[in-house]
């Protein structure tokens, strides 16, 4: 799906939250003067209205497609969906996106991970993770950050950290359902 939006796109923000129980892609992406937004993410809903539906049917459907996700590569295919916004939302998403400079950010793998060494009461091992990938036609950049909600709030003060909580507040404004 990167090289895809490499190859298609002028410029694209692919925001991901990564954990033991899901998987979910946002993107944002301009092509020309053309900006739009997506998602990759399951399309089995684990809602408490699956609970209507016999156990028999609810397991089968959970074990047939629950993890239909984690078994094909991550591309354009029945998980990838466009997210339908409205075209000045989609302008001042991409201006605020835009405006943090996130080709700037330094991530954990450059400041590291947690608190500094003088704050070693505060490290976790169960937190979630952010990864962000910025895209262009000549490059692709992966920044990470492990639990910066958590680190953010133990250990305030790093500016990559505190960038990477903005865009993800903005993600999820504009994604919301």
């Amino acid at each position: 799906m990167h090289k895809f939006f490499q190859k298609h796109a002028d410029s694209t923000f692919i925001i991901s939250s990564a954990n033991q129980y899901d998987i979910e892609y946002r993107i944002l992406s301009k092509a020309g003067d053309t900006i739009s937004a997506y998602t990759y993410k399951s399309n089995t809903k684990l809602s408490p209205k699956l609970k209507e539906i016999p156990k028999v049917f609810r397991d089968a459907f959970l074990k047939n497609n629950g993890n239909l996700i984690y078994f094909v590569p991550v591309d354009i295919n029945i998980f990838f969906q466009p997210k339908y916004l409205n075209l000045d939302s989609l302008g001042q998403f991409w201006a605020k996106s835009s405006g943090l400079k996130m080709w700037r950010v330094n991530d954990d793998k450059i400041d590291g991970e947690g608190c500094d060494v003088k704050q070693p009461k505060y490290a976790i091992s169960d937190g979630g993770q952010i990864y962000l990938h910025l895209i262009t036609k000549d490059n692709i950049k992966e920044l990470f950050f492990y639990a910066p909600d958590y680190y953010n709030e133990k250990c305030p003060g790093r500016k990559g950290r505190k960038t990477i909580l903005e865009l993800n507040d903005l993600f999820n404004t504009y994604f919301k359902n």
